[in-house]
């Protein structure tokens, strides 16, 4: 088995699709609205995958891989999509990409979710150059490529997306049973990586995700774990069951959970940075909290006027002990 096979299995996945004409419509208009600056979109998350909490109110997600930040806003604010300073959403994009844009598309319209990030920083993001867990969390997961510039640029974004794949096994081992198969593998990474963000997801949610992903993960995950063995890391133990070859140091766990630590430091420091980003950003995340927690957030008067000041502190707590009761993470 080579890297070839698992290459092969991600391009397949990526570049194939059910035809969703919604999604499809909405990538051509941000292409389009783009005015040029739009280098790929891809398509992730819940809708992707169909998975359960995926609600009519759930945004589309979207990864925007662009040319150039301030040719990209400037577009958007000509095409009418976005009223926000074209000039501040570029300097922003520079400090912990990606910025995140709520975006009305396509016809019928959609809500999206888009994650903006030059190609290049997607590149080093799904690679074992990336400077935190953000891209390479969501992307080790289903994804499509719904608009690539040019062959070239097509070719790019697949192999970055193969690359999320293949890094996984970077960031898991630590965590692996000690005996594994395809579905455990990619199991333990979903409960690793969620487990590691503060985000608002009901106990559960890795197998939920699971459960949508499985037909489409399972050949991917085969096939990677199958070429790991040919590289000498994996040894057979039962047919498609593996086990570690090199044992898992102290000093690579101690790394890992720093990796992950540094992640989450970025991840709510990039909040703040939505805030200014995210058109109604402070309703967005009031009903995310309630569709995947089940407790709805009632704010005082003092918190809605004064957000930064007053509901931070008292979000993240909740989203904390939302994650101190998951179970297995």
């Amino acid at each position: 088995m080579s890297a070839d096979a698992v290459f092969a299995a991600v391009r397949d996945r990526v570049l194939s699709g059910e035809g969703r004409p919604a999604i499809e419509a909405a990538a051509r208009d941000l292409v389009a609205a783009g005015g040029g600056a739009v280098m790929g979109v891809v398509f992730f998350g819940s809708r992707r995958t169909s998975a359960e909490g995926a609600d009519p109110w759930s945004a589309h997600d979207l990864f925007v891989l662009v040319r150039s930040y301030p040719e990209f806003y400037a577009a958007l604010q000509r095409s009418g999509k976005t009223r926000k300073s074209a000039r501040l959403m570029a300097l922003l994009n520079l400090f912990l990409p990606p910025n995140q844009v709520s975006l009305r598309l396509g016809d019928p319209v959609i809500h999206a979710k888009c994650s903006v990030i030059s190609l290049a920083a997607f590149l080093r993001e799904t690679s074992s150059r990336r400077r935190d867990h953000f891209c390479i969390g969501r992307l080790f997961q289903p994804s499509r490529v719904l608009s690539a510039a040019d062959p070239e640029t097509s070719r790019s974004i697949v192999a970055a997306l193969v690359s999320a794949h293949a890094e996984t096994y970077r960031w898991v081992r630590p965590w692996l049973p000690e005996r594994f198969d395809a579905e455990a593998y990619c199991r333990t990474a979903l409960r690793v990586s969620l487990g590691r963000e503060i985000r608002p997801e009901p106990e559960g949610r890795a197998e939920a995700l699971w459960a949508a992903q499985r037909e489409e993960q399972t050949v991917v995950y085969a096939r990677l774990l199958e070429e790991l063995a040919a590289r000498g890391e994996l040894r057979p133990v039962a047919p498609a069951t593996w086990s570690l070859v090199r044992p898992v140091t102290t000093g690579e766990r101690l790394r890992l959970e720093a990796y992950f630590a540094w992640s989450l430091v970025r991840a709510t420091t990039r909040w703040l940075k939505h805030i200014v980003t995210f058109e109604n950003w402070l309703d967005y995340i009031l009903r995310k909290v309630a569709r995947h927690t089940g407790e709805e957030m009632v704010l005082t008067p003092r918190e809605r006027r004064l957000p930064l000041l007053f509901l931070w502190p008292r979000l993240l707590r909740f989203l904390r002990q939302k994650d101190g009761k998951r179970s297995g993470m």
